[in-house]
C-alpha cells in the first residue's frame, strides 16, 4: 500500500507514490512563473531516468520470460482482478484528512504481493504497468507525468521482484522463505517507489525534512497493505475462488481505514472548534474574533478563500449566516478542488462557525459596551466636582476620588485616590462610617442636605451627601456615599436669609421677621402665659425732610435714626424697620407696661439728640411713639393695629417725643372704626354713594368761568357727607384710589359732555391724580377711553398733580406727562411753592398751569413774604407761557392783592363753594344767558396769552 504526502507542499491535492509527477508538477506550476515545461533541469533528469528505467525493467522482463505459455488460466484471472483493484484504488483513492490538509492512499505494496506470489514477474509487470496507464488516462494526467508514473512503478517493481526472486523464487507450494523473500520485495518496492518522488521532490527544491515528515505514517500503511497482501495472496494460492473475496475484502478495509481517519478527522475538527470558540470569545474586539473565524473557517474546511460578505453565495461556495453588528452577513468559505467538494458535514461546521462568530461578536460588543461605560462611569466618577467614596462592610475605605480627596481629612497620607484599595485599606473616618452604616442597615439610600464633614486642616465643611448600600446577593456588602460641597450654596441661602428678613438700608429687621417673631412669642405666650410689648414709631415730618433735602439725605437720616434706637434698646429686643419711616421694638417677656414705656422714652430722647448725617446735614428727628402689650385671644395683627394706634394718637398729640399705651376703652373703638370706614367706602363704590363736586375757576377781571376742578365727595348712609380729608388717604393706602379715581375721570367727562349739549359751552374740567394713579400703567388707556366715551376734545381734560409726586420720580414723571401731553391733556402743578427744588425742574416737564397754594395766597394782602411768593410765582409763569391760578381765595382784599400782583385766574370759597352738578349746572345756566355775554372775557384772555392753556369756554 503506497502513501503520499502531501505536508505544507501541495495543500488541498490528491496525488499518490504511484503517481508522483503530478505532485512535482503541481509545485512547479505553484512556483511563481512556474510550468510543467519549466521544471528545473535536475527534474528533467530524473523524469527522464525514470522513464528509462521502467523501459529497461519491462525489456529485461520481456527477455527473461518471453515464453508466455507457461502462463495458468488462473494466474490470469488473477492478474485480471488484481490489475481492476489496482485500476480502482489509483482512480479512487482513499482520502485522508490531517488538518489543513489531505492524503491519498492506494493499495500498491497489497498488490505487488498478491501478484509477484501468484503470477510469473513479466506479467506482474505488464499488470502493474496497464493499470497505471489506465489510471492516468482516466485522471487525464499530462504524458510527462503519466511516463514519469508509469516508468516509476515499473522501476519499483521490477527492483522488488528482482529481490524476492533472486532470494527464493515462488513455486507451486509456497514456503515461508519464499512469503519472506516477497515481503521483501515489497519493502524494496516501497523504498524505491518513495525515493523516486523524493528525489523529483528534492529536486523541485522541497527539503528531506518535510518530505519525510509523514514518513512512519506512510511505513505502516505500506506494512499493512503488505500484510493484507500475503494473507489474500495465501488463500488465494490455495481456493482460486477467494479472488472473488478480495475485492469486497479489500473494498471494506478501504472504508475502514476511510471511517477510522473521518473518525479522527472528525474528532479533531470538534477539538479546533472548541479551541476556535475560546479563542473567539477571548478576543472580545471585532476585528479579532473576524479574523479567528476566518482563519478557523480555512484551517478547518481546507478551504483557501474564506471571507465575510453581504452578498449571498455563489455557485461553488459554501456559506451559512452570520451577524455582525446587527446585520446579516455570509461566512462563504470557496476554493476546494472539484473532486473534494463540500459535503453536509462541512456545511455543519461552517455553520457552527457561524454560529459561535455571532455569539463572540455578540459577547465583544456587550463587552466594549460595559468598557465604555465603565470608562465613562470611571472618568465621570473621577472627575465630577462631587465626591465619592467607597467604604467596604467592615469600615475600610476602598475608594477615594480627586475630588473627595480634595475636600475632606483622609485618615492616611498613603490611601491610593482612584483606584480601587487592596489590602491594608485605612478605616473610614467616623462622619463617613455613620452614614454607610445607616445606609447598610437600611438597605435604602440615606440622603442629607446639611451636614458637616472634617475637611483639610481640621475644618469642618458643609456637605450634601447621599449614602447608598452596595448589594451582594441581597446582603449589603458595602456603601457609596457621594457628596458635594455647599459652602456657596449656603453662604447664598445666608445671603437670601438676610434680603428676606432684613431691610437693605438700615440692616435692621424687617417686616415679615417682625411678623414672624411676634407670631413665635405669642404662640409661647399661650403656654406660659408670659406677656410681650409692642412699640411703633413714626417719624415726624419726615415726608418734608426727603422732599426738601432729596431721597439720599432722607436714607441716611433713617439709617442714623435707626443706629440711634438700637444703641438704647436691650440687646435681645428686636428692633424693625417697619416701613417707610416706621420702625416697631419686640420686648419679649416683659414684666409690665412699665418696661415699655421706659424703653420708649429711652428711644424719644435719643432721637432728639442732634445726629451729624454723612453729607454734612446735622438734624434732629422728632418722633411720634405707640405702645401696644399683648393679650389673650389677640393675634399678631390686633398687636400691630393697636399700636399703630396708639402712635397716631401721639401724633394726633402734636408728636415731638410724645408716646401714647394702647388703651381699648379710648383707642379700641378708633381702631375698629378704621376698618369700618375701609369696608364701607368699598361698598360706597358698589353702591354710588361717591358724589363729584365741582368748584369754578373765575378770571379776576371780568369774573368769568373759565373752568371748574371735579372734587369726589362721599354721601354716607347714615353719617352724611364725609370730607376727603378723612377717606381718601385711606383710599390711597388700601388701593381703592384707582377705581374711586376712575370713578371721578368718568363723571367728569360726562359732566362736561352734558354742558356742551345743553348750553353749547365747551368748559374745561380739571381732576386730581393721586401717586397710585400717576404710576398705574393703565392710566393713558383709561384717559383715550373715558375721552373717546363722551366725544370730547383731549384739551378739555386738565390734570392736577402734586409737586411732591413729580419729585418722587423725576424720569418716570416726566415720561408719563409726556406721554398725556401727547394725548392732548393738559396739565397742572397742584400746590405749588411747597416743595424743593419746584423752579429748577419745572421747565423739564410739559406744564400748561402752575396753581398757586393756598397757604401762600392767604397773606398776599397782609404778609409781604407771601406777597413776593406768589408774585415770583405769577412771573416765572408768565416767562414760560403758562398760566398761573390762585387757589383757596376767600377774601375780597386777596382777590384785589392777587389783580395786583397781576394774577388773572383764582379759584375758592370767594365765587363759590364747592357744588353738586345739579347747583353746577344751575350756576352755569344762569352764567352763561346769555352766551354772547361769555365772549369778550375770553377774547381779553386770549389778548393776554393764555389761550394756550385753557381752552375758551364758549364758542
Amino acid at each position: 500500500m503506497g502513501l503520499t504526502s502531501v505536508l505544507g507542499l501541495d495543500r488541498g491535492t490528491v496525488p499518490d507514490r504511484s503517481t508522483g509527477l503530478a505532485r512535482v508538477i503541481r509545485l512547479a506550476r505553484a512556483r511563481p512563473g512556474g510550468t510543467a515545461m519549466g521544471l528545473p533541469r535536475a527534474t528533467w533528469a530524473l523524469v527522464a531516468a525514470s522513464v528509462a528505467g521502467g523501459a529497461a525493467t519491462l525489456a529485461i522482463a520481456l527477455w527473461r520470460h518471453a515464453a508466455m505459455a507457461h502462463v495458468h488460466e488462473r494466474q490470469w484471472i488473477v492478474a485480471g482482478v488484481i490489475g481492476v483493484l489496482a485500476l480502482g484504488s489509483w482512480v479512487w483513492p482513499v482520502m485522508v484528512y490531517r488538518g489543513a490538509e489531505s492524503e491519498a492512499l492506494s493499495m500498491d505494496e497489497g498488490f505487488f504481493v498478491i501478484l509477484a506470489l501468484l503470477v510469473p514477474p513479466l506479467v506482474t509487470l505488464g499488470t502493474l504497468g496497464v493499470a497505471t496507464v489506465l489510471a492516468q488516462a482516466g485522471r487525464r494526467r499530462s504524458v510527462v507525468k503519466s511516463a514519469f508514473n508509469v516508468g516509476q512503478v515499473l522501476i519499483a517493481a521490477g527492483a522488488g521482484l528482482a529481490v524476492s526472486r533472486g532470494i527464493a523464487a515462488p513455486s507451486g507450494s509456497l514456503s515461508a522463505g519464499q512469503v519472506a523473500a516477497v515481503a521483501l520485495g515489497a519493502a524494496v518496492y516501497f523504498v524505491i517507489n518513495t525515493f523516486l518522488v523524493a528525489s523529483v521532490m528534492v529536486s523541485m527544491g522541497t527539503s528531506w525534512r518535510e518530505f519525510t515528515s509523514d514518513l512512519r505514517i506512510q511505513v505502516s500503511f505500506a506494512g499493512a497493505g503488505a500484510l493484507v497482501g500475503v494473507v489474500l495472496g495465501l488463500a488465494i494460492h490455495e481456493h482460486l475462488w477467494v479472488v472473488a473475496l478480495a475485492i469486497p475484502g479489500l473494498v471494506l478495509e478501504r472504508r475502514l481505514i476511510s471511517a477510522r481517519f473521518a473518525a479522527l478527522y472528525d474528532r479533531a475538527r470538534m477539538a479546533g472548534l472548541y479551541e476556535i470558540t475560546l479563542e473567539a470569545n477571548r478576543g472580545l474586539r471585532q476585528e479579532a474574533v473576524l479574523e479567528t473565524i476566518l482563519g478557523a473557517a480555512r484551517r478547518l474546511l481546507r478551504s483557501p478563500e474564506a471571507a465575510l460578505t453581504s452578498a449571498g453565495p455563489g455557485l461553488g461556495q459554501l456559506a451559512a449566516p452570520m451577524t455582525v453588528a446587527d446585520r446579516q452577513e455570509w461566512l462563504v468559505a470557496s476554493g476546494r478542488r472539484r473532486d473534494e467538494p463540500f459535503d453536509d458535514a462541512d456545511r455543519a461546521l461552517l455553520r457552527a462557525l457561524a454560529a459561535v462568530g455571532s455569539g463572540a461578536l455578540s459577547n465583544a460588543e456587550l463587552f466594549q459596551q460595559v468598557r465604555l461605560e465603565r470608562e465613562r462611569l470611571s472618568s465621570i466618577t473621577l472627575n465630577i466636582g462631587e465626591g465619592v467614596c467607597a467604604i467596604a462592610a467592615d469600615g475600610r475605605l476602598t475608594f477615594v476620588n480627586r475630588a473627595a480627596a480634595d475636600m475632606i481629612e483622609l485618615p492616611s497620607l498613603d490611601i491610593t485616590v482612584d483606584d480601587p484599595v487592596s489590602a491594608g485599606a485605612p478605616a473610614a473616618p467616623a462622619f463617613l462610617l455613620e452614614p454607610a452604616r445607616e445606609a447598610m442597615r437600611t438597605g435604602r439610600a440615606v440622603r442629607e442636605d446639611d451636614a458637616r464633614f472634617r475637611g483639610k486642616n481640621g475644618r469642618t465643611i458643609p456637605v450634601a451627601y447621599t449614602a447608598s448600600a452596595v448589594m451582594s446577593d441581597g446582603v449589603p456588602s458595602g456603601a457609596v456615599i457621594a457628596f458635594r460641597d455647599i459652602t456657596e450654596r449656603k453662604a447664598f441661602e445666608d445671603e437670601l436669609h438676610h434680603h428676606a428678613f432684613y431691610d437693605s438700608l438700615t440692616g435692621l429687621a424687617n417686616r415679615r421677621m417682625l411678623v414672624e417673631r411676634l407670631e413665635q412669642a405669642l404662640r409661647r405666650s399661650a403656654l406660659d402665659r408670659k406677656t410681650h410689648a409692642l412699640i411703633f414709631v413714626d417719624v415726624d415730618r419726615f415726608k418734608s425732610i426727603n422732599d426738601s433735602l432729596g431721597h439720599v439725605t432722607g436714607d441716611e437720616f433713617l439709617t442714623a435714626i435707626g443706629a440711634r434706637m438700637k444703641g438704647v434698646v436691650r440687646s435681645h429686643d428686636l428692633l424693625a424697620r417697619f416701613g417707610g419711616d416706621e420702625f416697631v421694638v419686640l420686648l419679649e417677656d416683659v414684666a409690665g407696661v412699665e418696661v415699655a414705656v421706659a424703653a420708649a422714652r429711652r428711644i424719644c430722647a435719643a432721637a432728639e439728640q442732634p445726629m451729624v448725617l454723612p453729607d454734612g446735614y446735622e438734624l434732629v428727628a422728632g418722633v411720634s411713639v405707640g405702645i401696644a402689650l399683648t393679650g389673650p385671644g389677640k393675634t399678631a395683627d390686633d398687636v400691630l393695629r393697636n399700636a399703630d394706634v396708639a402712635m397716631y394718637e401721639a401724633k394726633a398729640k402734636g408728636g415731638g417725643g410724645i408716646y401714647r399705651v394702647f388703651d381699648q376703652v379710648s383707642m379700641g373703638t378708633r381702631s375698629s372704626e378704621r376698618l369700618q370706614a375701609e369696608a364701607d367706602l368699598r361698598k360706597g363704590l358698589e353702591r354710588d354713594e361717591l358724589e363729584v363736586h365741582y368748584q369754578p375757576f373765575y378770571s379776576l377781571d371780568g369774573q368769568q368761568i373759565l373752568g371748574a376742578e371735579a372734587l369726589v365727595r362721599w354721601r354716607h348712609p347714615a353719617k352724611g357727607l364725609i370730607s376727603p380729608s378723612r377717606f381718601v388717604p385711606m383710599a390711597e393706602e388700601t388701593g381703592l384710589i384707582l377705581p374711586l379715581g376712575r370713578y371721578v375721570l368718568d363723571e367728569a367727562c360726562r359732566q362736561v359732555r352734558s354742558i356742551r349739549d345743553r348750553l353749547g359751552v365747551d368748559l374745561p374740567i380739571s381732576v386730581n391724580l393721586s401717586p397710585r394713579q400717576f404710576a398705574e400703567s393703565g392710566l393713558l388707556s383709561q384717559v383715550a377711553a373715558a375721552l373717546d366715551a363722551t366725544g370730547l376734545r383731549s384739551e378739555l381734560l386738565i390734570f392736577e398733580i402734586t409737586e411732591t409726586m413729580v419729585m418722587e420720580d423725576l424720569s418716570g414723571a416726566r415720561e408719563v406727562m409726556k406721554r398725556l401731553n401727547r394725548l392732548g391733556v393738559r396739565l397742572a402743578i397742584d400746590d405749588f411753592g411747597t416743595g424743593h427744588s419746584s423752579l429748577a425742574y419745572l421747565k423739564q416737564f410739559p406744564v400748561h398751569e402752575v396753581k398757586v397754594d393756598r397757604i401762600f395766597v392767604q397773606g398776599v394782602a397782609e404778609n409781604p413774604v407771601d406777597s413776593a411768593i406768589v408774585r415770583a410765582v405769577i412771573d416765572l409763569a408768565n416767562a414760560m407761557g403758562i398760566a398761573a391760578v390762585a387757589e383757596g381765595v376767600e377774601t375780597e382784599s386777596q382777590v384785589a392783592g392777587l389783580k395786583m400782583l397781576g394774577c388773572q385766574i383764582a379759584q375758592g370759597y370767594y365765587f363759590s363753594q364747592p357744588l353738586r352738578a345739579p347747583e353746577f349746572d344751575d350756576l352755569l345756566t344762569r352764567h352763561f344767558a346769555p352766551v354772547e355775554c361769555a365772549a369778550p372775557g375770553i377774547a381779553e384772555l386770549a389778548a393776554a396769552g393764555l389761550a394756550d392753556m385753557m381752552v375758551s369756554a364758549v364758542r
